[in-house]
């Protein structure tokens, strides 16, 4: 529930920020940058969310260093790509432009005023980059490294990915380790120089510093406190189990997270029923709950991040096994396949795309078949050649990889059904052969291999022939969720009644997603998540400080 004004406030500001993802440091940076006082709570012991957990690549149009390398865009390119791809179906249409004509000055604006630099990393295009609008390279933009020493001790409670090595996207960071030069790795970590999600944290959080804006650790938001009139004046958080309330004179910006990790909200709300989240367990829905709990109208809450995850059940995070980024379903010598050993998706789509397959619903059988975990099923050719989650090619399976020397064995491992397999490898062996695969069109998507211009047959086909067979679960997984309360231009929450509520805004994974259900290439998530920052940060820096 919403809280009454408190007898007197444990603290008063003019802007209160929860979280310290992209979205949360972008509008703490902005908000004070506007004249106004700021304090940032964070739930939990490490600071950058979601987004230091992550790649750190905003998604955005027109911006700077794309323009430095003579790479052309223009604004109806862009507005033409995304709306191909929303197909109408994103919650507000004004914001695609909104999004468009402000990412970029986001961008130009922290480049100016904080530590934080990107590159464009060559080859790194839209993930429809064949489509009307889209761009081969520019738009997604990787994060410079950064020395976290400059930080002094907060540089110790930047959130970090434990399978991330300290290099940038186009260095191999997250796409090819194994082409990793550990020269650069072990000077790096001599040096605390971090890339990615951390290095993009650790430069805003320097920007934050440069200011003496005050983080608080520890201290989850827990209700709005609201007046009278129905304005967010402030918020009751915990802090070592004490109720703290904090005055907020302008506003309050939610900019915690989503509800990835809050079982009840899943089954809520998702289409498809998420099991093993990608991003830090702290995303609880802490500000959606908020939200409604203030009258907020909500949008695209069917909708996440989707992403297909796989497990090294050897590697935990903040206990639990950690799930990860998978690797190999779209290469040659794999297919992936549901209980019944049945294709039911090209493998090489993207990892938004991949996993709308899986709430298919059979209206004969009444059952959905591809619910996960379905199975990559791939050979020794495939193992030998390429990284396979943690698995580097030629080393020995670990046994925690099914194995067998035969396709019915394998099945039978995995519970699968064994003549479906058996008949779907034979199949899928006849369209590597022939060069064409006429069930879902394996080697066509552009996405299947992006950096060579799209995918072909000869990358993405290939018998899967030779002994030993493998095979690995993969789950039901999101890099977080994307609805949230409604949000306007300046990144005010909506009311029920289509009336912003004073005092209140939302950015990042706290807020509707303004794509919808469309993930445009690289940074899809952060690109938008720190422009309504940006514009949250400005619009309540700006607003009238109220007697709260």
């Amino acid at each position: 529930m919403t809280t009454k004004r408190p007898q007197k406030w444990d603290r008063e500001v003019d802007v209160l920020v929860l979280g310290t993802g992209g979205a949360a440091l972008t509008a703490a940076i902005l908000a004070h940058d506007q004249g106004a006082q700021v304090l940032v709570l964070e739930k939990a012991s490490q600071i950058g969310g979601t987004t230091a957990f992550s790649g750190g690549i905003p998604w955005i149009p027109l911006n700077r260093y794309m323009k430095e390398l003579g790479i052309e865009d223009t604004r109806e390119e862009a507005l033409q790509y995304i709306k191909r791809l929303t197909g109408g179906k994103e919650p507000d249409a004004e914001l695609l432009e909104v999004y468009v004509d402000n990412g970029w000055k986001m961008i130009d604006y922290l480049h100016e005023n904080t530590p934080l630099r990107f590159k464009v990393p060559r080859g790194y295009g839209d993930y429809y980059g064949d489509l009307p609008g889209g761009k081969r390279e520019g738009r997604s933009i990787d994060p410079k490294p950064f020395e976290l020493n400059q930080l002094g001790e907060w540089a110790a409670y930047v959130r970090a990915n434990p399978i991330f090595p300290p290099l940038t996207l186009e260095e191999g960071g997250a796409t090819d380790p194994t082409q990793i030069d550990f020269n650069i790795v072990a000077e790096r970590m001599e040096n605390n120089i971090v890339t990615m999600g951390r290095s993009l944290i650790g430069s805003l959080f320097k920007g934050l510093l440069d200011r003496g804006i005050e983080v608080l650790r520890e201290t989850p938001g827990k209700e709005l406190v609201m007046n009278d009139e129905g304005e967010v004046i402030g918020v009751r958080a915990e802090q070592g189990g004490k109720d703290l309330f904090v005055g907020a004179r302008k506003g309050v910006i939610l900019a915690s997270g989503g509800f990835e990790w809050n079982q009840e909200l899943v089954r809520a709300f998702l289409k498809g029923h998420v099991t093993h989240p990608l991003s830090p367990p702290s995303n609880e829905g802490d500000a959606l709950i908020m939200a409604m709990e203030a009258g907020a109208a909500l949008g695209n809450m069917s909708e996440a991040w989707w992403y297909p995850a796989m497990q090294d059940p050897t590697i935990e995070y903040e206990g639990h096994v950690l799930n990860q980024i998978g690797s190999g379903r779209n290469l040659a010598h794999s297919i992936i396949v549901n209980r019944s050993g049945k294709r039911f998706v090209n493998e090489g789509t993207t990892y938004m795309d991949m996993p709308k397959a899986f709430y298919t619903y059979d209206q004969v059988t009444q059952t959905w078949p591809n619910e996960p975990p379905v199975w990559m099923v791939f050979d020794s050719n495939l193992k030998d050649s390429a990284l396979i989650l943690t698995m580097m090619p030629g080393e020995p399976a670990p046994d925690w990889i099914a194995q067998a020397d035969t396709i019915r064995e394998l099945a039978e491992k995995i519970e699968v059904d064994a003549d479906g397999l058996e008949e779907t490898v034979k199949r899928f062996n006849g369209y590597a052969e022939s060069g064409e695969d006429p069930d879902f069109h394996r080697g066509t998507v552009y996405f299947e291999n992006f950096a060579a211009g799209g995918g072909s047959p000869e990358f993405n086909l290939g018998p899967i022939e030779k002994a030993p067979f493998y095979a690995l679960p993969i789950y039901y997984g999101t890099l977080g969720t994307n609805g949230g309360p409604r949000i306007n231009a300046d990144g005010q929450v909506i009311s029920l009644r289509g009336k912003p509520i004073s005092g209140l805004y939302a950015a990042g994974n706290a807020a509707m997603g303004i794509l919808g259900q469309t993930y445009p290439g690289a940074g899809g998530t952060i690109g938008p998540a720190m422009t309504f920052g940006y514009l949250a940060g400005q619009a309540a820096g700006k607003a009238a400080s109220r007697n709260i």
